[in-house]
Order: structure tokens, then C-alpha cells, then sequence
């Protein structure tokens, strides 16, 4: 049997391929590699909320919120004065401001007062008006309601006194016409008590 010699060139692609072949087979041994993950995605943009802006109405009923929270902490004096303040050529907000305090003084007189100013308020047709009407118009219904439960306190008041009164003129009546009996009881006793007897003068011996 001819013998090949290692130096030729069958040889060489003999070994090539052999090489070859224990490289693909040690290959296919080795488990693959894992796919790489995808990237994780990125986070979503932040959300910025903005709040509406404040209608005209609603900052108008946040400012008569905040006048009244303030005017409730004031002594009777500040109060008054608070109510006495001159409004002539006042702004609107300020007309409010002192229908208000007006509302809370107890004093007579501010209450209609008060409901003047709201009543001027109601007839404006300004655009500067607009805002407050309808707090102008809750509030004229609030003090309108203040003014009968005062008005019926002091009706019931009225009728205590008038109660009262007529309580006293029927004591005195009584008192009278029990003295007026008393002093006919005496009349009468006087009449009928027996003359006193002149003392007797004793006998001589």
C-alpha cells in the first residue's frame, strides 16, 4: 500500500479539513449566546398640569370669603367703623365690602343700609358689576331673611313687653280694689264698735 506523504498537498487538505470539521463539532457543543436584551424604553415625559385661570366670578367670591373671615374677627368698635367708612365714588369691591359689614353691626338702620348698597349694586349695568351680581344677589337674599328673623324677635319681644304691661296694670287694679275692700272693712268696724262707758263715780257714805 502506497504510503502519502504527510509534506504533500493532500495531505495538507486532509489535515485542513479534519481541523476544519473538530472545529465545527466543538462548535455545536457550545450552548449560544443569549440574545441581548432590548433597552428598556424610556420614561414618558412628565405631565405639568396648569390650573385655569381664575375666572373673574370666582376670584370676586374668594375676596368677599376673605372679607368676612376678617370682619367676623373684629372687636364692635373696628366693626362699626369698618361700616361707617364713606363710599362715595368707592370701587364695587368695596361697596361689597361694607354691605357686609354693615350686615354684621346689629346696630339700627345698618341692616337696611346694607340692602341698599346691594340694591344699588343689582341696578348696575357696569361690566365691572358683573362679577359680583350674583354674590349681590345672595347676599341681599341672606340679609333679607337676617331681617324677618329680626323682625319677628322683635315682634315677639314687643308682645312679652305688652304682656307684661298688661300683667302689672292687673296687679295694681287687684291691689287697688283689695285696699278699697280694706278700707271699707275698717269704715264698717268703726261704725259698729259700742261707745266707751264714762267710768261710774262711787256712792257717798
Amino acid at each position: 500500500m502506497p504510503t502519502i506523504d504527510p509534506s504533500s498537498r493532500p495531505a495538507r487538505t486532509a489535515r485542513g479539513l479534519a481541523a476544519t470539521v473538530a472545529a465545527l463539532s466543538l462548535a455545536a457543543c457550545v450552548a449560544p449566546k443569549p440574545a441581548p436584551q432590548p433597552p428598556p424604553p424610556p420614561p414618558p415625559p412628565p405631565v405639568v398640569r396648569c390650573d385655569p385661570p381664575l375666572e373673574a366670578q370666582d376670584l370676586a367670591a374668594r375676596h368677599l370669603l376673605a372679607t368676612e373671615d376678617r370682619l367676623s374677627a373684629l372687636n364692635t368698635a373696628d366693626l362699626t367703623a369698618e361700616a361707617s367708612r364713606p363710599i362715595e365714588g368707592a370701587a364695587i369691591e368695596q361697596q361689597m365690602d361694607q354691605a357686609l359689614a354693615l350686615s354684621m353691626t346689629h346696630n339700627p338702620g345698618d341692616l337696611a343700609r346694607a340692602q341698599g348698597l346691594l340694591d344699588q349694586l343689582l341696578h348696575n349695568n357696569a361690566p365691572q358689576a358683573d362679577p359680583w351680581r350674583s354674590l349681590a344677589r345672595l347676599l341681599a337674599y341672606r340679609l333679607a331673611e337676617q331681617k324677618r328673623a329680626e323682625d319677628a324677635v322683635e315682634r315677639g319681644a314687643q308682645q312679652l313687653r305688652d304682656a307684661q304691661r298688661d300683667n302689672q296694670r292687673k296687679l295694681d287694679d287687684a291691689n287697688a280694689k283689695l285696699e278699697a275692700l280694706k278700707a271699707i272693712e275698717r269704715s264698717l268696724n268703726t261704725r259698729q264698735a259700742p261707745p266707751a262707758s264714762s267710768p261710774t263715780s262711787s256712792p257717798r257714805k
